[in-house]
Protein backbone atom coordinates (compact mmCIF):
# COMPACT_ATOMS: atom_id res chain seq x y z
CA UNK A 1 0.00 0.00 0.00
CA UNK A 2 3.36 2.19 0.99
CA UNK A 3 4.35 1.74 -2.63
CA UNK A 4 1.33 2.32 -4.22
CA UNK A 5 0.69 5.74 -2.65
CA UNK A 6 4.42 6.45 -3.53
CA UNK A 7 3.41 6.31 -7.04
CA UNK A 8 -0.07 7.65 -7.14
CA UNK A 9 1.13 11.44 -7.62
CA UNK A 10 3.07 10.16 -10.49
CA UNK A 11 -0.08 8.34 -12.27
CA UNK A 12 -2.00 11.52 -11.91
CA UNK A 13 0.63 13.78 -13.06
CA UNK A 14 0.72 11.70 -16.62
CA UNK A 15 -3.70 11.40 -16.24
CA UNK A 16 -3.35 15.43 -16.50
CA UNK A 17 -0.76 15.21 -19.03
CA UNK A 18 -3.00 13.18 -21.07
CA UNK A 19 -6.27 15.06 -20.25
CA UNK A 20 -3.76 18.19 -21.36
CA UNK A 21 -3.11 16.58 -24.83
CA UNK A 22 -6.99 15.39 -25.12
CA UNK A 23 -8.07 19.04 -24.99
CA UNK A 24 -5.11 20.14 -27.37
CA UNK A 25 -6.13 17.54 -29.73
CA UNK A 26 -10.25 18.40 -29.52
CA UNK A 27 -9.16 22.00 -30.05
CA UNK A 28 -7.39 21.38 -33.19
CA UNK A 29 -9.82 19.25 -34.77
CA UNK A 30 -12.35 21.50 -34.03
CA UNK A 31 -10.81 24.31 -35.56
CA UNK A 32 -10.30 22.57 -38.30
CA UNK A 33 -14.42 21.52 -38.46
CA UNK A 34 -14.72 25.18 -38.26
CA UNK A 35 -12.59 25.82 -41.61
CA UNK A 36 -13.16 23.21 -43.59
CA UNK A 37 -16.97 24.06 -43.49
CA UNK A 38 -16.39 27.69 -44.01
CA UNK A 39 -14.79 26.82 -47.26
CA UNK A 40 -17.71 24.60 -47.72
CA UNK A 41 -20.27 27.87 -47.25
CA UNK A 42 -18.15 29.81 -49.11
CA UNK A 43 -17.88 27.96 -52.39
CA UNK A 44 -21.09 27.00 -52.34
CA UNK A 45 -21.87 31.05 -52.16
CA UNK A 46 -19.68 31.66 -55.01
CA UNK A 47 -21.08 29.29 -57.17
CA UNK A 48 -24.21 30.80 -56.35
CA UNK A 49 -23.23 33.84 -57.67
CA UNK A 50 -20.74 33.80 -60.68
CA UNK A 51 -22.51 31.26 -63.49
CA UNK A 52 -20.25 27.91 -64.15
CA UNK A 53 -20.88 27.72 -67.72
CA UNK A 54 -18.16 26.92 -70.21
CA UNK A 55 -18.68 30.23 -71.89
CA UNK A 56 -18.30 31.76 -68.59
CA UNK A 57 -15.12 30.49 -68.38
CA UNK A 58 -13.67 31.54 -71.90
CA UNK A 59 -15.33 34.87 -71.00
CA UNK A 60 -13.30 35.73 -68.00
CA UNK A 61 -10.17 34.70 -69.59
CA UNK A 62 -10.62 37.03 -72.11
CA UNK A 63 -11.84 39.96 -69.69
CA UNK A 64 -8.11 39.07 -68.21
CA UNK A 65 -6.06 38.90 -71.29
CA UNK A 66 -5.10 42.07 -72.42
CA UNK A 67 -2.10 41.24 -74.28
CA UNK A 68 -2.31 43.59 -77.58
CA UNK A 69 -0.76 47.02 -77.21
CA UNK A 70 -1.20 49.74 -80.17
CA UNK A 71 -0.36 53.30 -79.73
CA UNK A 72 -3.09 55.76 -80.17
CA UNK A 73 -3.25 59.44 -80.98
CA UNK A 74 -6.07 61.02 -79.72
CA UNK A 75 -7.13 64.33 -81.20
CA UNK A 76 -10.00 66.50 -79.95
CA UNK A 77 -11.70 67.75 -83.34
CA UNK A 78 -14.55 69.54 -82.03
CA UNK A 79 -15.98 71.08 -78.46
CA UNK A 80 -18.86 72.80 -76.94
CA UNK A 81 -21.58 70.19 -77.96
CA UNK A 82 -24.20 69.60 -75.74
CA UNK A 83 -24.60 65.19 -75.16
CA UNK A 84 -23.45 64.35 -78.57
CA UNK A 85 -25.10 60.96 -78.71
CA UNK A 86 -24.59 59.56 -82.74
CA UNK A 87 -22.03 60.71 -85.65
CA UNK A 88 -22.86 59.27 -88.54
CA UNK A 89 -19.89 59.72 -91.36
CA UNK A 90 -20.87 60.96 -94.90
CA UNK A 91 -19.36 60.05 -98.26
CA UNK A 92 -17.61 63.55 -97.90
CA UNK A 93 -16.13 63.15 -94.57
CA UNK A 94 -18.25 64.92 -92.93
CA UNK A 95 -19.22 64.51 -89.44
CA UNK A 96 -23.48 64.61 -88.91
CA UNK A 97 -23.65 64.47 -85.21
CA UNK A 98 -27.16 64.69 -82.94
CA UNK A 99 -27.24 66.73 -79.83
CA UNK A 100 -29.80 64.70 -77.27
CA UNK A 101 -31.46 68.50 -76.30
CA UNK A 102 -32.74 68.32 -80.14
CA UNK A 103 -29.48 69.82 -82.25
CA UNK A 104 -28.38 68.19 -85.30
CA UNK A 105 -24.69 69.97 -86.26
CA UNK A 106 -21.99 69.38 -88.75
CA UNK A 107 -18.50 69.05 -88.53
CA UNK A 108 -16.92 70.02 -91.39
CA UNK A 109 -13.40 68.85 -92.89
CA UNK A 110 -11.94 72.25 -92.32
CA UNK A 111 -12.91 71.66 -88.40
CA UNK A 112 -16.11 74.19 -88.35
CA UNK A 113 -19.34 73.36 -86.86
CA UNK A 114 -22.44 73.91 -88.60
CA UNK A 115 -26.11 73.84 -86.48
CA UNK A 116 -28.77 72.65 -89.25
CA UNK A 117 -31.34 71.96 -86.88
CA UNK A 118 -33.25 72.23 -84.01
CA UNK A 119 -35.79 69.83 -83.41
CA UNK A 120 -38.77 71.38 -81.40
CA UNK A 121 -40.56 67.57 -81.61
CA UNK A 122 -37.91 66.12 -79.46
CA UNK A 123 -38.63 65.48 -75.28
CA UNK A 124 -35.46 65.54 -73.45
CA UNK A 125 -35.62 64.63 -69.88
CA UNK A 126 -33.30 62.20 -68.71
CA UNK A 127 -31.95 59.59 -70.69
CA UNK A 128 -34.55 60.28 -73.41
CA UNK A 129 -34.47 62.97 -76.45
CA UNK A 130 -32.50 62.71 -79.98
CA UNK A 131 -29.94 59.39 -80.00
CA UNK A 132 -29.19 57.99 -83.35
CA UNK A 133 -28.76 58.89 -86.47
CA UNK A 134 -28.41 56.92 -90.03
CA UNK A 135 -27.56 58.28 -93.46
CA UNK A 136 -29.21 56.65 -96.27
CA UNK A 137 -26.67 54.08 -98.48
CA UNK A 138 -27.69 56.40 -101.53
CA UNK A 139 -26.99 59.47 -99.54
CA UNK A 140 -25.29 61.36 -102.11
CA UNK A 141 -28.60 61.08 -104.47
CA UNK A 142 -31.46 61.07 -102.09
CA UNK A 143 -30.56 63.28 -99.15
CA UNK A 144 -31.81 61.07 -96.98
CA UNK A 145 -30.74 61.04 -93.04
CA UNK A 146 -32.93 59.47 -90.49
CA UNK A 147 -33.29 60.04 -86.82
CA UNK A 148 -34.21 58.51 -83.80
CA UNK A 149 -35.94 60.53 -81.50
CA UNK A 150 -38.06 60.99 -77.81
CA UNK A 151 -41.50 62.54 -78.20
CA UNK A 152 -44.42 63.48 -75.33
CA UNK A 153 -48.38 62.52 -76.46
CA UNK A 154 -50.40 63.44 -73.17
CA UNK A 155 -48.21 62.77 -70.19
CA UNK A 156 -46.45 59.68 -71.99
CA UNK A 157 -42.73 59.55 -74.10
CA UNK A 158 -42.64 57.63 -77.09
CA UNK A 159 -39.88 57.25 -79.44
CA UNK A 160 -39.71 57.33 -82.89
CA UNK A 161 -37.52 57.48 -86.35
CA UNK A 162 -37.98 59.45 -89.19
CA UNK A 163 -37.22 60.21 -92.35
CA UNK A 164 -35.14 64.38 -92.77
CA UNK A 165 -34.15 65.39 -96.40
CA UNK A 166 -30.81 67.24 -96.13
CA UNK A 167 -30.42 70.21 -98.82
CA UNK A 168 -28.58 73.71 -97.82
CA UNK A 169 -27.40 72.76 -94.92
CA UNK A 170 -31.06 72.47 -93.35
CA UNK A 171 -33.30 69.26 -92.56
CA UNK A 172 -36.83 69.13 -93.91
CA UNK A 173 -39.70 67.02 -95.38
CA UNK A 174 -40.17 64.77 -92.20
CA UNK A 175 -41.40 61.42 -93.30
CA UNK A 176 -42.16 58.83 -90.09
CA UNK A 177 -40.72 55.80 -90.61
CA UNK A 178 -41.97 53.89 -87.04
CA UNK A 179 -43.98 55.30 -84.69
CA UNK A 180 -45.05 54.74 -80.96
CA UNK A 181 -41.99 53.05 -79.81
CA UNK A 182 -41.70 52.51 -76.49
CA UNK A 183 -40.11 55.37 -74.35
CA UNK A 184 -39.62 57.22 -71.03
CA UNK A 185 -36.82 58.16 -68.86
CA UNK A 186 -34.27 55.34 -69.19
CA UNK A 187 -34.09 52.64 -71.46
CA UNK A 188 -34.60 54.26 -74.58
CA UNK A 189 -31.92 52.31 -76.90
CA UNK A 190 -31.96 54.52 -79.91
CA UNK A 191 -29.27 53.44 -82.27
CA UNK A 192 -29.74 53.75 -85.83
CA UNK A 193 -28.01 51.53 -88.90
CA UNK A 194 -28.11 50.75 -92.18
CA UNK A 195 -26.37 47.38 -92.45
CA UNK A 196 -25.14 45.69 -95.36
CA UNK A 197 -28.16 44.36 -96.69
CA UNK A 198 -29.60 47.97 -97.28
CA UNK A 199 -32.04 47.72 -94.08
CA UNK A 200 -32.46 49.93 -91.77
CA UNK A 201 -31.38 48.49 -88.25
CA UNK A 202 -33.11 49.79 -85.22
CA UNK A 203 -32.21 48.90 -81.31
CA UNK A 204 -34.89 49.71 -78.58
CA UNK A 205 -34.93 49.66 -75.36
CA UNK A 206 -37.53 48.42 -72.84
CA UNK A 207 -38.66 51.75 -71.46
CA UNK A 208 -38.34 50.73 -67.83
CA UNK A 209 -40.37 47.89 -68.08
CA UNK A 210 -38.75 44.81 -68.50
CA UNK A 211 -41.52 42.68 -69.44
CA UNK A 212 -41.72 44.40 -72.69
CA UNK A 213 -38.44 42.97 -73.48
CA UNK A 214 -40.46 39.10 -74.06
CA UNK A 215 -43.46 40.64 -75.36
CA UNK A 216 -43.65 39.93 -79.29
CA UNK A 217 -46.52 42.03 -79.37
CA UNK A 218 -44.65 44.64 -78.56
CA UNK A 219 -41.59 46.60 -80.06
CA UNK A 220 -39.55 47.52 -77.04
CA UNK A 221 -36.55 45.60 -76.37
CA UNK A 222 -35.44 44.31 -79.15
CA UNK A 223 -33.47 44.79 -82.30
CA UNK A 224 -35.42 45.85 -85.61
CA UNK A 225 -35.17 45.93 -89.09
CA UNK A 226 -36.94 47.61 -91.87
CA UNK A 227 -37.19 48.87 -95.51
CA UNK A 228 -35.71 52.08 -96.08
CA UNK A 229 -39.17 53.21 -96.36
CA UNK A 230 -40.85 52.03 -92.95
CA UNK A 231 -42.03 49.10 -94.43
CA UNK A 232 -41.52 45.25 -92.91
CA UNK A 233 -38.77 43.15 -95.13
CA UNK A 234 -40.48 40.10 -96.74
CA UNK A 235 -37.13 38.03 -94.96
CA UNK A 236 -37.26 38.61 -92.05
CA UNK A 237 -37.26 36.00 -89.40
CA UNK A 238 -40.71 36.39 -87.67
CA UNK A 239 -43.11 37.21 -90.65
CA UNK A 240 -45.23 41.02 -90.63
CA UNK A 241 -43.46 41.95 -87.61
CA UNK A 242 -39.89 43.62 -87.94
CA UNK A 243 -38.35 41.93 -84.84
CA UNK A 244 -35.26 40.46 -85.59
CA UNK A 245 -34.28 39.34 -82.28
CA UNK A 246 -35.65 39.95 -78.58
CA UNK A 247 -35.21 40.03 -74.56
CA UNK A 248 -32.83 43.18 -74.64
CA UNK A 249 -32.58 45.34 -71.90
CA UNK A 250 -31.43 48.66 -73.21
CA UNK A 251 -28.86 48.09 -76.78
CA UNK A 252 -27.20 51.22 -77.65
CA UNK A 253 -24.09 50.37 -80.47
CA UNK A 254 -24.21 48.31 -83.50
CA UNK A 255 -22.09 47.39 -86.26
CA UNK A 256 -21.48 44.49 -88.46
CA UNK A 257 -18.15 42.40 -89.56
CA UNK A 258 -17.98 39.33 -91.58
CA UNK A 259 -21.76 39.48 -92.17
CA UNK A 260 -22.46 39.08 -88.42
CA UNK A 261 -24.06 41.73 -86.58
CA UNK A 262 -22.54 42.92 -83.02
CA UNK A 263 -24.36 45.08 -80.37
CA UNK A 264 -23.35 45.98 -76.66
CA UNK A 265 -25.69 46.34 -74.07
CA UNK A 266 -26.27 47.79 -70.55
CA UNK A 267 -26.66 45.17 -67.93
CA UNK A 268 -28.36 45.54 -64.66
CA UNK A 269 -26.33 46.21 -61.95
CA UNK A 270 -23.01 45.70 -63.92
CA UNK A 271 -22.96 42.53 -65.95
CA UNK A 272 -23.18 44.91 -69.38
CA UNK A 273 -22.89 42.63 -72.62
CA UNK A 274 -21.60 42.33 -76.20
CA UNK A 275 -24.16 40.38 -78.22
CA UNK A 276 -23.76 38.55 -81.61
CA UNK A 277 -27.31 38.37 -83.10
CA UNK A 278 -28.90 36.25 -84.72
CA UNK A 279 -32.72 35.97 -85.93
CA UNK A 280 -35.64 35.12 -83.75
CA UNK A 281 -33.43 34.57 -80.99
CA UNK A 282 -34.06 35.57 -77.16
CA UNK A 283 -31.37 36.84 -75.14
CA UNK A 284 -32.79 36.45 -72.31
CA UNK A 285 -33.52 40.19 -70.55
CA UNK A 286 -35.44 40.08 -68.00
CA UNK A 287 -35.01 36.05 -67.20
CA UNK A 288 -31.37 35.83 -67.74
CA UNK A 289 -29.71 38.89 -65.77
CA UNK A 290 -26.53 38.31 -65.39
CA UNK A 291 -25.55 37.35 -68.37
CA UNK A 292 -25.07 33.65 -68.55
CA UNK A 293 -27.84 31.59 -68.85
CA UNK A 294 -27.06 27.24 -69.17
CA UNK A 295 -30.75 27.02 -71.04
CA UNK A 296 -30.34 26.75 -74.49
CA UNK A 297 -33.30 28.65 -75.19
CA UNK A 298 -31.33 32.00 -74.60
CA UNK A 299 -28.41 33.31 -76.26
CA UNK A 300 -25.53 34.22 -74.58
CA UNK A 301 -23.39 36.93 -74.64
CA UNK A 302 -19.89 36.82 -76.37
CA UNK A 303 -18.41 39.27 -73.54
CA UNK A 304 -19.54 40.15 -70.25
CA UNK A 305 -18.38 42.96 -67.80
CA UNK A 306 -19.59 40.46 -64.78
CA UNK A 307 -19.58 42.32 -61.57
CA UNK A 308 -17.51 45.50 -63.93
CA UNK A 309 -19.68 48.23 -65.24
CA UNK A 310 -19.45 49.67 -68.63
CA UNK A 311 -22.66 50.85 -69.59
CA UNK A 312 -21.72 50.30 -72.94
CA UNK A 313 -22.66 52.71 -75.32
CA UNK A 314 -21.72 53.00 -79.15
CA UNK A 315 -19.62 50.31 -81.50
CA UNK A 316 -18.06 49.81 -84.33
CA UNK A 317 -15.70 47.97 -86.50
CA UNK A 318 -13.08 49.29 -88.31
CA UNK A 319 -12.20 48.11 -92.22
CA UNK A 320 -8.80 48.12 -93.13
CA UNK A 321 -5.82 46.11 -94.50
CA UNK A 322 -3.46 46.78 -91.46
CA UNK A 323 -2.99 43.41 -90.13
CA UNK A 324 -2.94 44.32 -86.26
CA UNK A 325 -6.01 45.88 -86.30
CA UNK A 326 -8.15 43.79 -88.33
CA UNK A 327 -11.01 41.97 -86.63
CA UNK A 328 -11.26 45.08 -84.40
CA UNK A 329 -14.42 45.98 -82.08
CA UNK A 330 -14.35 49.24 -80.29
CA UNK A 331 -16.91 49.90 -77.50
CA UNK A 332 -17.23 53.09 -75.73
CA UNK A 333 -18.15 52.95 -71.74
CA UNK A 334 -20.30 55.83 -69.66
CA UNK A 335 -20.20 54.87 -66.53
CA UNK A 336 -17.01 52.65 -67.43
CA UNK A 337 -15.10 56.39 -68.35
CA UNK A 338 -13.42 53.72 -71.19
CA UNK A 339 -12.53 52.88 -74.55
CA UNK A 340 -11.90 49.52 -75.22
CA UNK A 341 -10.81 47.78 -78.31
CA UNK A 342 -11.46 43.62 -78.31
CA UNK A 343 -10.18 41.35 -81.42
CA UNK A 344 -13.27 38.80 -82.38
CA UNK A 345 -12.78 35.44 -83.85
CA UNK A 346 -15.97 33.80 -84.99
CA UNK A 347 -18.07 33.61 -81.18
CA UNK A 348 -14.64 34.43 -78.91
CA UNK A 349 -12.95 37.05 -78.01
CA UNK A 350 -9.30 36.56 -78.76
CA UNK A 351 -7.65 39.73 -77.22
CA UNK A 352 -8.84 43.51 -75.42
CA UNK A 353 -6.80 46.36 -74.72
CA UNK A 354 -8.09 49.51 -73.01
CA UNK A 355 -7.16 52.45 -75.35
CA UNK A 356 -8.78 55.04 -72.80
CA UNK A 357 -9.80 54.93 -69.23
CA UNK A 358 -10.81 58.13 -66.94
CA UNK A 359 -9.51 60.66 -69.13
CA UNK A 360 -12.27 61.99 -71.10
CA UNK A 361 -14.76 60.59 -68.68
CA UNK A 362 -17.81 59.18 -70.12
CA UNK A 363 -17.62 58.02 -73.54
CA UNK A 364 -21.15 57.35 -75.81
CA UNK A 365 -20.85 57.58 -79.99
CA UNK A 366 -18.46 55.36 -81.35
CA UNK A 367 -18.18 55.60 -85.34
CA UNK A 368 -15.22 54.50 -87.75
CA UNK A 369 -14.10 55.70 -90.98
CA UNK A 370 -12.43 53.67 -93.65
CA UNK A 371 -9.30 54.82 -92.80
CA UNK A 372 -8.95 52.88 -89.86
CA UNK A 373 -10.00 55.81 -87.66
CA UNK A 374 -12.47 56.02 -84.59
CA UNK A 375 -14.31 59.01 -83.86
CA UNK A 376 -16.08 59.26 -80.11
CA UNK A 377 -18.18 61.07 -78.13
CA UNK A 378 -18.00 62.41 -74.49
CA UNK A 379 -21.06 62.24 -72.71
CA UNK A 380 -20.11 64.76 -69.51
CA UNK A 381 -22.95 67.16 -69.90
CA UNK A 382 -25.89 64.42 -69.59
CA UNK A 383 -26.50 64.95 -65.69
CA UNK A 384 -24.43 61.95 -64.82
CA UNK A 385 -20.86 63.21 -65.61
CA UNK A 386 -18.31 65.99 -64.28
CA UNK A 387 -17.96 68.49 -66.97
CA UNK A 388 -14.61 69.21 -68.37
CA UNK A 389 -13.19 72.28 -70.29
CA UNK A 390 -14.35 72.39 -73.61
CA UNK A 391 -17.53 69.40 -72.90
CA UNK A 392 -18.73 67.58 -74.56
CA UNK A 393 -16.03 66.68 -77.30
CA UNK A 394 -15.81 64.80 -80.75
CA UNK A 395 -12.53 62.80 -80.20
CA UNK A 396 -10.34 61.66 -83.00
CA UNK A 397 -8.86 57.96 -82.31
CA UNK A 398 -5.83 57.11 -84.41
CA UNK A 399 -3.40 54.10 -84.41
CA UNK A 400 0.44 54.83 -84.65
CA UNK A 401 2.67 52.58 -86.05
Amino acid sequence: MPGFLTILPTIFVKLGFMKQRFVLMFAFFTFLLIVVGAYVYSSKNTLKAIPTTTETSKNLNSLSEQNVKISWDIQVVAQGLEVPWDIAISPQDELFITERPGQVKILTKDGKLINIANLRQVSSNSESGLTGIALHPNFNNNNFLYLYYSYQKGNSTFNRVSRFTFQDNTLSDEQIILNNLPGGPIHNGGRLRFGPDQKLWILTGDAGFESLAQNLNSLGGKVLRLNDDGTIPSDNPIKGSAIYSYGHRNPQGIDWYNGNLFISEHGSQAFDEINLIEPNKNYGWPIVKRCFSDDPKFVNPILCSEQTTWAPSGLAFIETDIEELKNSLFFAGLRGQLLERAVIEGRNVQSRETILKDTYGRLRAVTADDKGNVYISTSNRDGRGIPQQGDDKILKVSPKF
